[in-house]
């Protein structure tokens, strides 16, 4: 089921990009609520590649010995906190402007797209208030270790890895959107306005 969630997760990541990277030339001309709409999907899509790339590389340092279990939780509770954050405000940022598509323009796809964005804020939001506390009681612990307790390397190899997570999504992200940033025209009015 793990495995499972992790392929949905990065071709949703993947999808955003794609998304992103075909409107990214057209909302820089355009500015504005366009521009900040496509941040926002760029964001969900760098958290999206950075839980993949942080269970694997959390896998394999366990696997090999450089990652205890508890080090592990610590570690996911550590990026939770630093994502939490950008992804509760870029997604009701989504939510809302796919409320407003609906309310232009009835259709399924606009429909289910709302949907989608709906149960993921409400999804993210209760997680985050029920486990905001023990994701700060985990780092808590992870950085108030005694010296002379093993687990105390435990802390550089956490950090090594949130970071490693975090900027690999970012950087796929990144890499991605420009793959796809010239493969959609930009309209007359957006480059028209880019030139004024």
């Amino acid at each position: 089921m793990i495995y499972l969630m992790l392929v949905v997760n990065f071709a949703i990541a993947w999808l955003n990009c794609w998304s992103c990277g075909r409107s990214w030339a057209e909302s820089k001309a355009l500015g504005g609520w366009v521009r900040l709409l496509t941040w926002c999907g760029a964001v969900q899509a760098a958290v999206g590649f950075s839980s993949v790339a942080g269970a694997l590389i959390g896998a394999v340092a366990m696997h090999l010995g450089y990652l205890p279990p508890l080090a592990a939780a610590q570690a996911m509770d550590l990026w939770y906190l630093l994502i939490i954050v950008p992804v509760l405000g870029s997604g009701l940022i989504l939510m809302i402007e796919s409320w407003i598509h609906v309310c232009r323009e009835r259709t399924l796809s606009n429909m289910t797209e709302a949907a989608w964005n709906t149960y993921a804020q409400i999804h993210n939001t209760y997680g985050a208030l029920q486990g905001m506390g023990s994701a700060f009681d985990g780092v808590k612990n992870l950085f108030s270790m005694d010296s002379d307790d093993p687990r105390d390397s435990a802390l550089g190899v956490v950090l090594f890895i949130v970071a490693l997570a975090l900027g690999s999504g970012f950087l796929l992200t990144a890499v991605l959107i420009r793959r796809y940033a010239s493969t959609l025209p930009v309209s007359r009015r957006s480059s028209s306005r880019a030139v004024a």
